[in-house]
């Protein structure tokens, strides 16, 4: 058994996503005593087959510390052409491999059409993820010419021979919006949390009226993820002594988003908006707050244990996945998110002794664990 993974997509498009984690964590905990695999990247018109380790260390590199101007897929470039690998041209990949898998979301034509070919003499196998175009319109705007690599992709995603989902929530998804056959296999296997060395969160809890409570929310300002609507809760709550900061980069398909975010962070100081931070900057900004806030739709939620583990409890509505595996151990789902309940929200928890509630819930022994993921995924990767 050798299970060839195709990164040609990361190497495209590097940045530190919700994906690119699941990318990084596959290489750093695959069974390789079980069943072989190389990492694939693109090299000079050429593919280098990297081993998981060597392939952690690339998978890694946007979530560390770089320069603000670095140019990040160059950087990626050049850890692959410097990685001592064998290369191989694209017709040798064929016959090198007994399944063929799909980690990410790709709308590349040479790579969707290489998982289509494969398909025909390997098991194929994808990694299906969150919001589809189908049911979450708001957060996709494709460029012209791209629309028939868009439907290939989750054509491919309805037919491959194996799918790992990423929650309950994205299963339905595909079954429901793809139409994917129920009697195809489609299993379900939890991101983890353990990349984040778990804190046992500090006893004292702010003191009324003296110290700031911050509301803090991680993710790319996409519809779904209701960033304007958190905003605008909380600007009319004029909550005493809150801060509401934004985490994570702007909005691919909605520059209205990213004009309001900018704007509020720009003219009050009680907003801030932090992007391209590091994976250290993204965590000292999320243990150093009060409240981790998910609300609207995720496949999955990773930046939900990952605030959990910080020792920061989380408040949620809507299709939250990790957030509900969390329930009563780190996270509490409000009654709902309509503008009149978010604002609710900021008033209640911008009170010391119902933050100081929350956080003693937290219970770091139900967190998903990558090794149990990355397990899954390995073992539908077998004949």
């Amino acid at each position: 058994m050798r299970v060839g993974i195709d990164l040609e997509q990361f190497a495209r498009d590097p940045y530190g996503s919700g994906i690119q984690r699941v990318l990084q964590y596959l290489a750093r905990e695959w069974p390789t005593s079980e069943i072989e695999a190389d990492f694939i990247f693109p090299d000079r018109g050429l593919y280098a087959l990297l081993t998981p380790a060597q392939a952690f260390e690339v998978l890694s590199i946007p979530f560390q510390d770089q320069p603000a101007d670095s140019d990040l897929r160059q950087l990626i470039g050049q850890a692959i052409t410097g990685a001592t690998a064998p290369r191989v041209r694209e017709a040798d990949l064929l016959s090198l491999y007994t399944a063929w898998l799909l980690p990410e979301v790709s709308y590349s034509p040479e790579v969707l059409n290489r998982f289509r070919v494969f398909n025909a003499s390997m098991i194929t196998v994808m990694i299906g993820f969150d919001a589809l175009p189908m049911t979450q319109p708001r957060n996709y705007r494709f460029p012209p010419g791209m629309a028939p690599y868009v439907s290939d992709y989750f054509r491919q995603l309805a037919s491959a021979d194996r799918v790992v989902c990423i929650s309950e929530h994205a299963r339905e998804e595909i079954w429901s919006a793809l139409r994917r056959p129920m009697n195809m296999i489609t299993e379900v296997a939890h991101p983890g949390g353990d990349h984040v060395d778990a804190r046992v969160p500090a006893s004292a809890s702010p003191q009324e009226n003296t110290a700031s409570i911050k509301f803090v929310r991680l993710g790319t300002l996409e519809a779904r993820k209701m960033p304007v609507e958190i905003l605008n809760a909380f600007l009319e709550a004029q909550a005493p002594n809150a801060e509401l900061i934004f985490i994570g980069g702007a909005s691919s398909s909605d520059e209205s988003i990213n004009t309001t975010v900018r704007v509020a962070a720009q003219s009050n100081a009680a907003v801030t908006w932090i992007q391209g931070a590091s994976d250290t900057e993204v965590r000292d900004a999320i243990a150093s707050g009060d409240v981790f806030l998910a609300i609207g739709t995720e496949g999955f939620g990773i930046p939900v244990l990952e605030a959990i583990a910080l020792g920061t409890p989380v408040l949620y509505s809507g299709d939250q996945p990790a957030a509900e595996i969390m329930e009563s151990a780190g996270a509490k789902k409000l009654s709902g998110h309509s503008h009149d309940e978010l604002v609710e929200m900021f008033h209640d928890y911008s009170r010391p002794a119902a933050l100081q509630h929350l956080t003693a819930e937290i219970d770091f022994t139900g967190m998903p664990r990558w090794k149990q993921f990355v397990e899954t995924v390995a073992r539908l990767c077998k004949s």
